[in-house]
């Protein structure tokens, strides 16, 4: 389906959510010791595995992890970060082919490229969008309970203009679903209470940011510490003094 042509703000906005609601998958349950410089070995080590095993579909996708983390987490320069990106979507590329059929395969392939395109800006953003959104689609038709892909439909559905598929209806019952599949995906806990801000719903919103704040063993602790958590207390605390 072809897009409208629609105003560059809108698509920075957009973009945004690439940077903001993709987890870092090699630390989902606890930090690795020397995490993010560790990852440069993971990296290799898979790469050297796959030398011997090319038809194995998840050191594709362990690959594709690894540079999806390296790029979020490890990399703060901008040509560092495409590149790493652009090597994840090519393991997840890989991946995807051997086995087509994979819910995890597609949301790496999604991520890899919203945040490529998030990074190198609208022209990009315009060409890449449909592609983006058919992949986590597909993903959640093939694993309805597979939270990261929920939650990413949720934000783009809670972002994009009303032309472009935008939906808060819609959006909020991915995040819900997102959250049923697995609260400790906490971002998505997030994006539901800016929903209920802008709805005046300022009781479900704090529900929200708590229990982004109390969580106990969230998954991707390290993202969890440096954004999710501070994002959440800076609202909560916004929502404090409008009292």
């Amino acid at each position: 389906m072809r897009h409208p042509a629609f105003p560059g703000t809108c698509l920075l906005c957009l973009l945004l959510i690439f940077s903001c609601h993709l987890p870092s998958w090699s630390q989902k349950f606890s930090i690795p010791e020397g995490y993010p410089e560790s990852l440069r070995q993971q990296r290799d080590d898979f790469t050297a595995a796959l030398i011997e095993d090319l038809k194995n579909p998840q050191l594709w996708k362990l690959l594709s992890h690894a540079y999806l983390n390296m790029a979020d987490d490890l990399f703060t320069d901008t040509s560092e970060k495409i590149e790493a990106y652009d090597k994840g979507l090519k393991a997840a590329t890989q991946a995807m082919t051997l086995h087509p059929d994979d819910a995890e395969t597609h949301f790496l392939y999604a991520a890899n490229l919203g945040s490529a395109t998030q990074l190198r800006g609208i022209t990009s953003g315009a060409v890449n969008l449909s592609d983006i959104i058919k992949h986590v689609d597909r993903a959640i038709e093939l694993d309805p309970h597979h939270a990261p892909s929920l939650q990413m439909k949720g934000g783009l559905l809670a972002e994009l203009p009303w032309y472009l598929g935008g939906n808060a209806k819609l959006a909020k019952d991915y995040l819900r679903r997102a959250i049923e599949a697995d609260g400790k995906f906490t971002n998505a806990r997030i994006i539901l209470a800016k929903l209920f801000i802008k709805e005046g719903k300022l009781d479900g919103s704090r529900a929200q940011l708590l229990a982004v704040i109390q969580a106990r063993n969230p998954h991707y602790p390290y993202a969890w510490e440096r954004r999710f958590r501070p994002e959440a207390q800076r609202l909560l605390d916004e929502l404090q003094n409008r009292k």
